[in-house]
């Protein structure tokens, strides 16, 4: 395991998550930044966190007032240190992990008609089916929901034809693309 990482804000600030070793969590700064453009948005929505990881975005999301977070995580072991990270915070009533490959989970989540208000996706640099992921994910946001994509700057935007890129954020060599069907609420 690496160094925890820090719960920024919310009912938990301050406290730390176990990191598997091999994951590239999402960067402190970023964190930061996502959670400062969603202000009070975030409270009471229903959230998914693709390649979840560490789980570090929807537990701050969770510490932050969501009302629940389903994660998304190909690797066992991983989604076990999530389940682990959950439990130490309190969160099991309002959590829960799926251990399968992201693509498999949003057609199961589209099958099942089920639907999130935010949808955060930090999936390897190197994943060539963005456009795919974005078209998948159209089909599990509300209409007034939120798609966040975190990428490598030079990674072109994927175009999908359901979600419009409404803004980026860049922050070092990353960068936070939002898409949305329709202009959320108070973001």
């Amino acid at each position: 395991m690496k160094k925890g990482l820090e719960i920024q804000g919310g009912t938990k600030k301050g406290h730390k998550i176990k990191t598997p070793r091999g994951i590239r969590p999402t960067r402190a700064l970023l964190k930061r930044s996502l959670f400062d453009r969603l202000g009070g948005w975030i409270v009471g929505v229903r959230m998914m966190e693709l390649y979840a990881g560490s789980g570090a975005v929807g537990l701050e999301a969770l510490s932050r007032g969501a009302s629940s977070v389903v994660f998304v995580e190909a690797s066992r072991q991983v989604a076990l240190t999530i389940k682990e990270n959950i439990k130490k915070l309190g969160f099991s009533d309002r959590a829960k992990v799926i251990n399968a490959r992201a693509e498999k989970a949003l057609r199961e989540f589209i099958a099942n008609g089920e639907k999130f208000d935010f949808v955060f996706a930090d999936p390897p640099y190197k994943l060539q089916q963005l456009e795919q992921l974005t078209e998948l994910v159209a089909d599990v946001i509300e209409d007034e929901g939120l798609f966040v994509l975190e990428m490598h700057k030079k990674t072109p935007a994927p175009i999908t034809r359901r979600l419009k890129l409404w803004k980026e954020a860049r922050i070092g060599d990353t960068i936070l693309r939002f898409y949305i069907r329709d202009i959320p609420g108070d973001i």
